[in-house]
């Protein structure tokens, strides 16, 4: 909430993959520095984990016998069970090589620039590109049918399509022929490219017969600098347009900066909630009683600031900035707000929506969401970077245990054929009904031939999802 913060917090999720991303060897002996790795992590792992009551002491659990800090690291998480026992419970934890960091913080995407999911179980289509990406280039849209990929022209849901489609996005070059929606092919070979990442992937303003609707497609919550300017002019062009009704779609959004949720909130939120809670964070009982073991006490917050040390970090967080306030920006003086939400609705998204649900009470339209209230700090470890749960986060009114998902006011079933901003579309058709306009304005829906078996997932990948506090 406050500016000129350094980007540090992050909150997330990376699928398995990319524990398999910290290709890089120690430069040292093996055997030794692999314990001491494993024995540095463990103990400032238990310092600062949520749940670190769960977690034995290192006698116990013997760091130094695993063969890396990875295979710890997963033995380590899986303890926290969640409320039947049956599963753990934290599906969020994780290490990586500093990839999260670098894309996230900087904004810079380094691929092909779409996604795919699964229309049925065995029909793929794209159902979102990046604006300026090899893709976007190749003239891709959402909506269009993937017929093959290097050749292969049959898809069934399941690890093994999962792979083929790892492989080629991660390849050096792939080819692609896609089936468009006036029934003709096109062949596409794409390579990897470095570009700036824009996450508003549409934006509209519906007039319907004066009420206007205000429709946003946002894909990442990247730094603020990056979308701060694009969000500003649509906000001023929906405030001087007289926009009282507004569909944020994060459909497919995995989080990133809280910094962007927050500014998010304030202009969306109505003036009089202003110097109201937003949001609090809660920590262990570790980081409330500045209670450490000696190596954390003695790290330095490498490389965010040399000057202080890690607990300090911790101690501040805890208190001083431990409750975020709402600050009315700009002149939306919202009636109606929606959120257009599926599983892939993740971390900061899902908080943008709680810290709104008390004051505005917005309606949720699509599937139950992924459930990920907690957060990481990110510390380094030499050539790993761990993100360890060790806060969660509240509403104003103490509403924050959404670790099943949170399900939503309308459920609506994704569909992949229509690209954005259609109105056949049936989550953007559902939350316009569903905020008062009627069916008979948005004209008659289109159909889709592929309405049997539809299941509408995205494929497994290594994206990210999460949220990403800042330094304050």
């Amino acid at each position: 909430m406050q500016p000129n913060r350094r980007n540090w917090l992050i909150a997330g999720l990376l699928f398995t993959a990319l524990f398999s991303a910290c290709k890089k060897k120690d430069a040292a002996g093996p055997q030794r520095q692999q314990g001491n790795i494993n024995d540095s992590i463990f103990s400032v792992f238990k310092d600062i984990y949520l749940w670190t009551d769960v977690i034995p002491d290192s006698a116990t659990f013997k760091p130094e016998s695993y063969s890396s800090p990875v295979s710890m690291f997963r033995s380590l998480i899986s303890i926290k069970k969640n409320n039947t026992g049956s599963q753990p419970l934290d599906k969020y934890s994780f290490l990586d090589d500093g990839s999260t960091s670098r894309t996230i913080q900087e904004g810079i995407a380094g691929d092909m620039g779409f996604e795919v999911g699964y229309q049925t179980d065995n029909t793929l289509y794209v159902v979102y590109v990046y604006a300026g990406s090899p893709a976007d280039k190749a003239g891709i849209k959402r909506g269009w049918q993937l017929t093959s990929v290097n050749g292969t022209t049959s898809f069934q849901v399941g690890q093994a399509t999962d792979n083929l489609l790892n492989a080629a996005f991660s390849s050096k070059s792939a080819t692609w022929i896609f089936r468009k929606p006036d029934n003709n092919s096109q062949t596409i070979t794409l390579s990897p490219a470095t570009y700036k990442l824009n996450p508003v992937l549409y934006a509209n303003t519906y007039n319907f017969n004066g009420t206007k609707v205000g429709y946003v497609v946002f894909n990442n919550f990247v730094a603020l600098m990056d979308v701060k300017p694009t969000f500003d002019s649509l906000f001023n062009v929906w405030a001087q347009g007289g926009v009282t009704r507004v569909i944020m779609d994060l459909r497919y959004n995995g989080g990133g900066l809280l910094e962007t949720a927050e500014y998010l909130a304030n202009n969306l939120a109505p003036a009089s909630a202003s110097n109201t809670v937003m949001y609090t964070q809660q920590f262990n009982s570790n980081v409330h009683n500045n209670n450490y073991s000696y190596i954390f006490r003695n790290m330095k917050a490498l490389p965010y600031n040399p000057n202080m040390y890690w607990t300090e970090i911790f101690r501040n967080e805890a208190t001083t900035y431990k409750t975020a306030r709402f600050q009315k920006q700009g002149n939306l003086a919202l009636t109606n707000l929606s959120f257009i939400v599926t599983y892939g609705t993740v971390s900061a998204s899902e908080l943008l929506y709680n810290v709104l649900k008390p004051t505005m009470k917005p309606h949720l339209i699509g599937g139950t969401t992924y459930g990920k209230p907690v957060g990481f700090i990110n510390i380094p470890f030499g050539q790993y970077d761990m993100y360890a749960v060790s806060f969660q986060t509240f509403n104003a009114a103490g509403e924050g245990n959404y670790f099943d998902g949170i399900a939503p006011t309308l459920t609506v079933t994704d569909d992949y054929t229509h690209n954005w901003g259609s109105l056949s579309d049936p989550l953007l058709r559902s939350a316009l009904t569903d905020m008062g306009i009627p069916a008979s304005a948005l004209g008659r829906m289109a159909t889709t031939e592929l309405s049997t078996g539809r299941i509408g997932t995205l494929r497994q990948s290594n994206r990210f999802q999460g949220m990403i506090q800042t330094l304050r």
